[in-house]
């Protein structure tokens, strides 16, 4: 369900360690029990609260099937959670049989050359036969490398072993051993200092492999209320040191800033052997402090007596809008006071200002690079490195917006103070903004004029807008693979006319190689093609572009693309294609055939809708509420959704609409043929290539019924966005783009059990499958469901590439098959 670098910028890629019978009394527990639903649940906890993939072993003493449970439980994480997953077993058959049922690649934990190297050589042929890396524990033939030499050595061994099996650098994953410091024993007192050591070493002489810890065993044995505080301090300096990857409860780490120096002295002090009581003291210290004292990280409330462009950074960084007008004006106040020759003070005078306009307007500027555009740029990097999430961003967002308002009153503005202009746009057939508005706000807000064209925009308009505002750089986004072919479409006119300017590409259809093969194309596309993966590195981009390091910047950028080569495809002779291994069953008799059936907003009730929804889905992946940056959330996320659902009522700013209707179908030719009043409509759905090699029409037989159903939310909520955002609400846009988003998802949900119902069979029989997910991706095709149900009658309309406009809506064919499951192409 989703692809994970090994190697993380910022890093370190965090490996969850809770769902793992030999560390987690909760996960052996769930095991005994038989509790893949827990398990499935301490898994899905574990990405929310930061973890990148999920260490998985199920080995206990009790139980002796651990592999068919293990491949049971990691079909399920596979499935239902969002995060590649790592296979914990000393049993070689259990990770080569967990390795089948993951549609993706797997880390494999772990590897060693203990004693006659068996496991080493029982997985290594894993790792090359399906291509995977694995944690190879720095254990050699003598033992566990204590010093950072064994350490280096043991590595460089299990490297040239892999050679044997023709293993690359990037599948090994050295696991450079810490020992806990809770012993007291001199043989391990300079224990962390030999492992931070081993990895600047690894680092260093073994290019193109990584590095990985246990990180909790460096205080194991201490007090309960240390271990988090040491384990933090170890993973900061591990991580300076070179580390990669940490196996750990990402719940448990704390940031640097938010340890008290007492705390922090104690930690470095056992960690770096700094003297003989360092143990005895940290030991005394936290056995007389409350677990709840550590951990809290401590907000300071605005001091009154700092100056204004402490109270403005202050404000911004820590979402404090109310009085950023008050600060902005105090702080050019006091600037203009200065080039006057006079003393600085605590009271805002704007009449001075008005009097002095030239100097008003140079001091604003210095207030707008000095002390707002630093502020936004560390909420950036707060961002980046996990500590804020989105919603926090964009209450920041909405914090320099009023402070940006207010200090352009002193502009002159026949200069502007534009660092550059950005025309942005979502691109022609894609009707998905959210990331697009996201990047305008994050831009505008650092000091850019950006013009945003909106969504579905043609080339000519974009060349316009260009040409219209000489623009310095356009910003392209896209959500399909179908549509983001409108980006290359783009590069090439620019190239035919001549029009040298920069392309920031973003969207979830594309990555690095798509945007390097659009720049390379033919020739390479001189002005620089970018590809932009969140907002800030949009924002890095165009800072770039627009400072003394221009030229330098791209010709690194030429020279990079110049050198990368695109990979190549492997095509094969064609393979028949397997006879379908479903038996149909005997078809349910539906109320009604070719007759569709509509609700309209007054047939709806919402909150019965709301009781499909996924709230996890909600505060996850559409509200964006995970990992270290959730801790900090002001309001409960129950709550808020509460709140909006309210809103959502009272104001009207959904008006839900579903339509749904039943055909005669036949498996024929291997396509499924479905007859209507218009005509025989033909399904020819793409098969598998892996495991089962299923295709959606193999759950149908020749004489067959088939249901398809649509549902939005409105095109209100779309309006009220837009609204929503024009007033700089950006938090408000967010949270209610994200909840009609899953409502639309709720509605659908809704929909199939009612259909269910009608056909008289179970409330978990059959599966609905909605296109442009992996097991239909051709969203075309539901120009063949209009035929059949004519949405738009129910105010749904498509995009020239398929799309369903209003965004906020989904359709989707429903297979009443009771062995039907959702596979990968």
């Amino acid at each position: 369900m989703k692809v994970i670098d090994l190697a993380q910028i910022p890093p370190p890629l965090i490996i969850g360690e809770r769902l793992n019978t030999q560390g987690s009394k909760k996960a052996k527990a769930m095991v005994l029990k038989e509790d893949f639903d827990g398990l499935v649940t301490l898994g899905r906890e574990q990405v929310e609260d930061g973890a990148h993939c999920i260490d998985v072993c199920v080995a206990t003493t009790e139980r002796s099937d651990e592999i068919d449970f293990m491949k049971k439980l990691v079909k399920r994480l596979s499935l239902e959670v969002e995060a590649p997953l790592v296979i914990d077993s000393t049993d070689p058959k259990v990770v080569e049989d967990a390795i089948l049922q993951i549609p993706g690649k797997p880390i494999i934990n772990s590897i060693n050359l203990e004693g006659d190297g068996t496991r080493f050589h029982s997985l290594a042929p894993l790792m090359s036969k399906y291509g995977l890396p694995a944690v190879a524990m720095c254990i050699g033939p003598d033992g566990m490398a204590k010093t950072a030499q064994e350490k280096i050595d043991v590595a460089k061994l299990l490297y040239e072993t892999g050679k044997n099996y023709n293993l690359k650098p990037w599948q090994f994953i050295f696991d450079v051993l810490t020992f806990t410091l809770a012993t007291g024993e001199a043989e391990y007192a300079n224990s962390a200092v030999e492992t931070l050591s081993g990895i600047s070493l690894i680092k260093k002489e073994m290019k193109g492999c990584f590095t990985s810890l246990g990180l909790s065993n460096v205080s194991f044995g201490l007090p309960s209320n240390a271990r988090k505080i040491v384990n933090s301090v170890f993973l900061h300096h591990s991580i300076k040191a070179g580390l990669d990857a940490v196996i750990i409860n990402a719940r448990d780490i704390i940031p640097m800033s938010d340890i008290e120096p007492a705390q922090l002295k104690l930690a470095e002090d056992l960690i770096f052997n700094k003297h003989t009581n360092a143990l005895s003291d940290l030991i005394t210290y936290f056995e007389g402090t409350k677990a709840s004292s550590v951990n809290a990280p401590k907000k300071s409330d605005l001091n009154p007596d700092w100056d204004y462009d402490k109270k403005c950074h202050f404000r911004i960084v820590n979402r404090l809008k109310e009085g950023i007008e008050t600060d902005v004006v105090g702080s050019i106040t006091n600037r203009v006071l200065k080039k006057l020759g006079g003393e600085t003070h605590q009271y805002q005078t704007v009449s001075l200002l008005r009097e002095h306009p030239d100097l008003a307007h140079e001091a604003a500027v210095e207030t707008l690079n000095d002390v707002l555009l630093p502020a936004m740029k560390e909420v950036g990097d707060k961002f980046g490195a996990g500590e804020l999430i989105l919603p926090f961003v964009l209450k920041s967002a909405e914090c320099m917006k009023s402070a940006v308002a207010e200090l352009e009153k002193y502009l002159i503005k026949k200069q502007g103070v534009s660092k550059g202009k950005l025309v942005i746009c979502t691109v022609y057939g894609d009707v998905h903004d959210i990331g697009k508005n996201l990047v305008k706000t994050i831009i505008s807000n650092n000091g850019y004029s950006v013009f945003d064209l909106g969504k579905q925009v043609p080339i000519a308009r974009i060349m316009e807008k260009i040409k219209e505002v000489d623009a310095d750089a356009v910003g392209l986004s896209a959500l399909l693979v179908s549509t983001s072919k409108q980006m290359n479409v783009f590069v090439e006119n620019a190239r035919q006319m001549n029009l040298k300017i920069p392309v920031l590409c973003g969207g979830a259809a594309i990555n690095s190689d798509y945007i390097n093969r659009v720049a390379k194309s033919d020739s390479i596309y001189a002005p620089g093609v970018f590809y932009c993966k969140t907002a800030f590195d949009g924002l890095r981009v165009m800072n770039t572009l627009m400072s003394p390091e221009k030229e330098v910047f791209l010709n690194k950028w030429r020279d990079k693309i110049q050198s990368w080569k695109d990979k190549p495809s492997t095509t094969s002779a064609k393979e028949e294609i397997p006879q379908s291994q479903i038996t149909p069953v005997s078809p349910p008799i539906p109320p009604r055939l070719d007759v569709e059936t509509r609700l309209e907003p007054k047939d709806i009730d919402l909150y019965k809708i709301w009781e499909y929804l996924n709230k996890k889905s909600l505060f996850v992946l559409s509200w964006g509420i995970r990992g270290e940056g959730a801790k900090d959330l002001g309001v409960q996320p129950e709550r808020l959704y509460a709140e909006w659902k309210d809103r959502v009522v009272k104001e009207k700013l959904f008006s839900p609409r579903i339509v749904y209707g039943y055909f005669r179908c036949h498996n024929q030719d291997r396509k499924l043929a479905v007859e209507s009043k218009g005509g025989t409509v033909v399904f020819d759905f793409p098969r598998s290539s892996k495991g089962k090699r299923l295709c959606i029409t193999d759950y149908f037989g020749e004489n067959d019924v088939v249901a398809f159903q649509a549902v939005t939310v409105g095109t209100e909520v779309s309006l009220k966005i837009d609204e929503l955002n024009s007033q700089d609400k950006y938090t408000d846009a967010y949270y209610l783009h994200g909840l009609a988003v899953e409502t639309a998802e709720a509605l659908a949900e809704w929909t199939h059990m009612r259909i269910r119902n009608e056909l008289k069979i179970d409330s978990n029989q059959g599966l609905r499958y909605s296109w442009g997910y992996p097991s239909c991706p051709d969203v075309s095709q539901h120009e063949l469901v209009w035929k059949l149900i004519d949405p738009v009658k129910s105010g749904m309309n498509l995009t020239e590439a398929g799309q369903i406009i209003p965004e906020q809506s989904t359709a989707a064919i429903v297979v009443h098959h009771p062995e039907a499951e959702y596979f990968l192409l």
